[in-house]
């Protein structure tokens, strides 16, 4: 394609013209959140403003709550991926202190309230550019739900999304800065362990009773002993979902629920099968049964480097910078004087020497290159079917951890939405230079063939469950 066919200013452009009903929309779904597989509405909105926009959206198998909207024609086809859930427990108005606005209601702790709709902002970006000047390419947004719970993905995968003809997906995260990543977020499993044990008189006949409780407890026990001797990036977190019912019964069920999480999905095999002995263990030791629900679990992401280029070419060269009131300065540094002492600094540490200390109004370039990020997302899922970068946009101040109040707050507020804004921008860039120079898109390709090795994708879950992972 002759680039001088289409002007790439022009989608600045029409996203600056056009930002208003977008922001709205936001707004809109963060003030009903909704948790994973349950966003009903969020789904149906988004879904209607593509539809309205000029895009032919469609929905795969038993998921009601993901969908995938397509425009355009021939071309690299790239991917915008988009999510949309909420944490439970995180609600939290626009304020500088804690003020649920309903208690222990869900909140958007991670953003992703702008996450999805910066995702829409770029794609149909791009489409008014693209249609303005006959270009061919095409343009897919992904409505994934359910990231919260990191299955999301891997669930859209079994009902046959992404495995469609996608060359290349992209998309975004908010942060408290603002750069590509390189880094390596972790590989992880989600599963229940549910013991069942016998009943019986916790004071008058406890010899009678075999408790499901105690197995979870000596499971747990068990699991931190195992912290010792694990990978040092490896990580092993739990909440027990289900206690027994009254101190003068002996429970004769008892539940927990963990997240498993290691660098690799090799290194996340070699964990799953030493917890699987521990919870075989304590069910042994206290002459309990023991059922394994794994509800499923994500990758590891796969940074793309040729991506990862075009990409931060357009957040620092492109989007950026941001501009920020001083009114949204004196709410951001409420919130940032909110957090724990030493904090902020504890953030300061790990960024660039002479990076801003409050807003990160100017966007970086990569500085987590080789690093691990011990969180983990189902993005990785994606990242190990095709060639997949992600860029971070700063939607809160330095320091502000995701999945806190102060998030939620900032999620709501213009600083979010100025991050959003920022995202949009730069994933609608780096769609402009896929569709103009197919050949980063070929690049992007040979370097995930060298990374993957020849590889089969399957859910991570698959690869758990099989033979050669017990």
């Amino acid at each position: 394609m002759d680039k001088t066919k289409m002007d790439k200013k022009a989608i600045l452009t029409c996203i600056d013209e056009n930002r208003a009903s977008f922001e709205a929309l936001a707004l809109e779904i963060w003030g009903a959140p909704e948790l994973a597989y349950q966003e009903h509405e969020a789904s149906r909105l988004q879904m209607e403003f593509l539809r309205q926009r000029g895009f032919e959206v469609t929905r795969k198998g038993d998921m009601p709550t993901a969908f995938m909207a397509e425009w355009g024609n021939g071309g690299p086809t790239i991917g915008i991926l988009g999510e949309y859930d909420a944490l439970a427990g995180m609600s939290q108005t626009v304020s500088a202190s804690i003020e649920p606005a309903a208690p222990k209601a869900p909140g958007h702790g991670c953003g992703h309230n702008l996450l999805g709709v910066g995702g829409l902002l770029a794609v149909c970006a791009v489409k008014e550019a693209l249609a303005a000047h006959g270009v061919k390419g095409t343009v897919r947004y992904y409505g994934c739900p359910a990231e919260e719970v990191l299955t999301g993905k891997g669930d859209m995968t079994k009902a046959g999304y992404f495995l469609d003809g996608t060359d290349v997906a992209l998309t975004w995260h908010p942060n408290d800065s603002s750069s590509v990543t390189a880094a390596t977020l972790t590989a992880m499993v989600s599963a229940k362990f549910r013991f069942k044990g016998i009943s019986a008189h916790a004071g008058g006949a406890p010899e009678a009773g075999r408790s499901a409780l105690d197995a979870v407890e000596l499971m747990n026990v068990g699991a931190n002993y195992l912290r010792e001797h694990m990978v040092a990036q490896d990580r092993l977190h739990y909440i027990i979902t289900n206690g027994g019912l009254a101190p003068n019964i002996v429970p004769a069920e008892a539940e927990v629920w963990y997240f498993a999480r290691a660098p690799h999905d090799g290194e996340l095999a070699s964990l799953w099968r030493r917890l699987v002995k521990v919870a075989k263990g304590a069910a042994l030791m206290t002459e309990t049964d023991v059922e394994i629900e794994l509800l499923g679990g994500c990758y590891n992401t796969l940074p793309n480097l040729v991506l990862n280029g075009v990409l931060e070419e357009n957040l620092c060269g492109f989007a950026g910078p941001v501009s920020y009131s001083e009114e949204e300065r004196r709410f951001a540094l409420e919130i940032q004087n909110s957090l724990p002492a030493g904090q902020r600094d504890a953030a300061l540490s790990r960024m660039p020497e002479g990076s801003e200390t409050l807003l990160n109004a100017t966007p970086l370039p990569c500085f987590d290159a080789g690093r691990f990020v011990m969180a983990s997302s189902d993005v990785g899922d994606v990242a190990n079917i095709m060639p997949t970068s992600m860029v971070w946009a700063a939607t809160w101040p330095l320091g502000v951890p995701p999945h806190s109040w102060q998030a939620v707050a900032c999620a709501g507020s213009s600083l979010g939405l100025k991050g959003m804004v920022l995202a949009a921008k730069t994933l609608a860039g780096a769609v402009y230079d896929l569709v103009s120079d197919p050949d980063i898109v070929r690049r992007a390709r040979d370097e995930f063939d060298a990374r993957r090795r020849g590889k089969t994708y399957r859910p991570i879950g698959e690869l758990l469950s099989s033979d050669d992972a017990k």
